[in-house]
């Protein structure tokens, strides 16, 4: 049985709050990169879940980038261990040209991409979608700086892994044309006249039905286009940062 911690409650939430506040980070967004679930924070918060698991609280630390030890009891350094000098670790494995510009502080990005749900791997269990209520705002990266229709997404479940991990943000365009390849969230109806959310890669695609690919399993399907209501691409890096 993993150990439980016995804590204060609003002790805990301060040291929380600090943590959110510094990172510029929701409880929201928090919960899902630290175990991919949006009530880890928010069941603390309401008294729920006072005494945190061990191995939640861990990912929960290394998300607000502080140590295990402070967040759990308030007690040694706030900062997390880093690599020694020397570590093979420490060294960058980017090189930069003196002349060349450096990147945008995290600050000067606008906090204005609305996060709209998640995108489910699997074909079960898919958000249903509500362009009219985000459940967040993320930051716009500087490739997109001037984009239009750019929304973004939480990934639950493991069926994309290695490309998307459960709990990872997408971005994610309504503009921009998809090609065989290329990741993809696809928009289909679901019960109740529902919006529902994949993430896939696109195999190809014709009047019928498109045809897509999910890594764990290995497996390729078709969805019906008379289902569909759109393929949108989820933008790589360089679409996010010119790079």
């Amino acid at each position: 049985m993993p150990y439980l911690f016995d804590m204060q409650n609003n002790e805990l939430l301060e040291r929380i709050d600090r943590r959110l506040r510094d990172k510029g980070l929701t409880d929201y967004r928090a919960s899902m990169l630290a175990a991919g679930r949006p009530e880890i924070i928010r069941n603390i918060r309401r008294g729920r879940s006072r005494n945190p698991r061990r191995d939640t609280m861990e990912k929960l630390a290394r998300v607000l980038d502080c140590s295990f030890e402070w967040l759990a009891t308030g007690r040694g350094p706030m900062e997390p261990l880093r690599d020694t000098p020397g570590d093979s670790a420490d060294v960058s494995p980017i090189i930069r040209r003196d002349d060349a510009p450096a990147p945008p502080a995290r600050s000067e990005m606008p906090l204005d991409v609305p996060v709209l749900g998640t995108a489910a791997g699997s074909l079960k269990g898919a958000f249903q979608l509500d362009t009219s209520s985000p459940i967040d705002r993320v930051r716009r990266p500087p490739g997109i700086a001037t984009a239009v229709d750019i929304y973004a997404l939480y990934i639950v479940g493991d069926s994309m892994s290695p490309r998307f991990e459960d709990g990872e943000l997408i971005y994610v365009s309504g503009r921009r044309p998809v090609r065989a390849g290329d990741d993809v969230v696809i928009q289909v109806h679901g019960d109740d006249d529902q919006v529902e959310a994949y993430c896939k890669r696109l195999v190809k695609r014709d009047t019928n039905a498109a045809t897509v690919r999910q890594f764990n399993p290995a497996t390729d399907f078709d969805i019906d286009a008379d289902r569909t209501i759109a393929i949108h691409k989820v933008l790589n890096l360089n679409d996010l940062f010119g790079i």
